[in-house]
């Protein structure tokens, strides 16, 4: 068998399969092709040049023995090979976190643009951070930032400190154990949080590859806007002046929209998919400040 003959293979089985493909990957070939890169440890480019290679027997069985823990346990990919790709960086992940597939990335390697000049962001927070993955691409990417990583999870920041230390940051990126702003005792240039946003009822409608993520990580009370809305509420207090916010909420877009139509939302458009990412300025959140009190103190 050559190693495209074993991608094609990969694709029909996970298309015949009752899967759901969201978890870094967007369909069966994308997923088959994760597969291929963490058994041979190439890139996407080298697989393709390398198409007409003999595989050997015991590689196609290692591809399909995590085939068949896929279709039988419904766990993302990710959590099977213990590695994820988010900003062009390798990452370790397991059930410690959720799947890193925020749109995010796009914003990182974009460097913001326009609403940042990165050169004069020193200081970053990465607030309900999961595994790290979009505190330490900024950090990577750019080296004069330092970034504090912060979560109510002690076992997504022990994951997060291994992803730390994987891409040789400790000097840089910072844990801090807090549930939102509870511990945070500093104010930064630049926040990115990406927290949960999920409704209950919501979530019991999800793939069961969602179920095998940390429920901690995705569902939020008050059909998914609570987390969010404390978010919105809190974070000028820790932004400096001139600072940015950009949180993501996902498909509770639309919700978040509806529910604070006084407030004028900066929803940004993504080239590479995803959405339900907004941003705004310290003085924007300032001005709003009341609409988000009152929207906590009547929930």
């Amino acid at each position: 068998m050559t190693k495209e003959q074993l991608f094609m293979q990969l694709c029909q089985q996970l298309d015949r399969q009752d899967l759901f493909f969201g978890h870094a990957v967007i369909d069966g070939e994308d997923e088959a092709m994760m597969i291929m890169m963490y058994i041979f440890g190439e890139t996407v480019t080298e697989i393709l040049q390398s198409g007409d290679k003999i595989v050997q027997p015991l590689v196609v069985n290692k591809a399909q023995r995590l085939l068949n823990k896929r279709i039988i346990s419904k766990q993302p990919m990710a959590y099977i090979i213990g590695e994820v790709k988010f900003a062009g960086l390798k990452f370790k992940i397991d059930q410690r976190a959720l799947v890193p597939r925020s749109p995010i990335a796009e914003l990182i390697l974009n460097g913001f643009k326009p609403w940042l000049n990165l050169q004069n962001v020193n200081s970053a927070l990465d607030l309900c951070t999961g595994s790290g993955c979009i505190g330490i691409a900024l950090a990577h990417y750019y080296k004069h930032i330092s970034v504090d990583l912060a979560d109510i999870s002690q076992k997504a920041l022990d994951l997060a400190s291994e992803n730390i230390e994987f891409h040789q940051l400790k000097s840089r990126v910072k844990t801090i154990s807090s549930d939102l702003f509870v511990n945070i005792k500093k104010t930064y240039d630049l926040i990115l949080t990406n927290p949960p946003y999920v409704g209950n009822d919501e979530y019991q409608q999800l793939p069961q590859e969602y179920k095998n993520e940390p429920k901690l990580g995705l569902v939020s009370d008050n059909n998914g806007l609570e987390i969010p809305v404390k978010i919105l509420y809190d974070a000028a207090k820790y932004l400096n002046d001139g600072g940015f916010l950009f949180l993501e909420v996902g498909y509770s877009d639309e919700l978040l929209q509806a529910t604070f139509e006084q407030v004028e939302f900066n929803w940004i458009d993504f080239s590479q998919g995803g959405c339900g990412v907004c941003v705004f300025s310290k003085e924007k959140l300032l001005e709003y400040h009341d609409y988000f009190k009152n929207y906590l103190e009547a929930s």
